[in-house]
């Protein structure tokens, strides 16, 4: 199969070209060939996707984080091109998601180059398609200051968190969801189709790609003793126990509010704040290499179910 790489070259402070040296060492071993492309700014994933795909490629290795992967995402969605990840981001959550995250890095690349695919689905929040999760309030806040970090991994979302409780306050929102419509003030909300997001929180610990429903998570109004006593709970997914927390699953959610709130799509902050956000479900599936029999745990991908 025809592979093109995607490589975000700053993505993890620079890993992504530790990662890169790899691959065409193992490349070469395995007589595999592939076209380089190279990001050098926000957008490029969806510019240099569209050209992997008019190029002819049947599969596109990316490697970088989640932003990258929901950029490229956006070029190849519907057509019959392959999605390989190799990790480099600070979150890496989407990856974590698919199970293949056992053997280590050449495990990683004999999946990314030459598994089968899997299909999941993809969800669309006002227009921009998304893979893994949407959070609105303090997530997204938390995700603004994050993209900011010289932190690794979780540290740089948890050292974010004590940033934005300093002058965080409660978002008034009005929730539609297919069962239930909602008008209060909340910590936040978090859309997943993936279980986990900010580099290992997981808000929506039994969610799935590939049942056709997303998780919300919605955390009502708390004081910030109780969103600081709320996090080791929230890393481990029993968060959703706690009094102030709910979860629901729907295969629509549109939110309104008066007063705007921050938004960040696979943690991509956006610019501006929203008065209203959509999301739905894109009719499109996305294929994505997984690796062969991967351990099913908490609803990740189980490869051993595909036909």
């Amino acid at each position: 199969m025809n592979t093109a790489v995607i490589v975000n070259p700053v993505s993890g402070n620079r890993k992504s070209l530790r990662i890169l040296t790899k691959v065409i060492e193992w490349c070469s071993d395995q007589g595999i060939e592939f076209k380089l492309y190279t990001t050098q700014k926000s957008g490029d994933g969806i510019r240099l996707g569209r050209i992997a795909r008019l190029d002819g490629y049947e599969r596109v290795v990316v490697i970088g984080g989640d932003g990258t992967i929901n950029e490229v995402v956006q070029s190849i969605l519907g057509y019959n091109i392959v999605l390989g990840v190799l990790p480099s981001g600070s979150g890496n959550d989407f990856y974590k998601m698919l199970g293949n995250d056992n053997g280590g890095l050449d495990n990683a690349m004999r999946t990314a180059f030459l598994a089968k695919a899997h299909e999941i689905d993809v969800g669309v929040a006002n227009g921009t398609p998304f893979v893994n999760a949407v959070g609105l309030g303090f997530d997204a806040q938390v995700a603004t200051i994050a993209s900011q970090s010289n932190l690794k991994g979780r540290w740089r979302y948890i050292s974010a968190v004590f940033g934005v409780l300093r002058s965080f306050t409660p978002y008034a929102i009005d929730i539609e969801l297919e069962q239930v419509k909602l008008s209060e003030k909340v910590t936040l909300v978090c859309i997943g189709n993936g279980r986990s997001c900010g580099g290992g929180f997981h808000l929506t610990p039994q969610a799935k790609f590939d049942d056709g429903l997303f998780d919300v998570c919605l955390i009502s109004d708390m004081s910030k003793l109780r969103i600081f006593r709320f996090l080791p709970r929230a890393i481990k997914g029993t968060h959703i126990r706690l009094q102030g927390v709910r979860i629901y699953r729907s295969r629509k959610i549109v939110v309104h509010s008066a007063n705007g709130f921050p938004v960040h799509i696979d943690g991509n902050v956006l610019p501006d704040p929203f008065d209203k956000l959509e999301i739905t479900f894109d009719r499109r599936r996305l294929k994505v290499a997984v690796a062969e029999k991967a351990p099913k745990r908490n609803g990740q991908i189980d490869e051993s179910e595909n036909k």
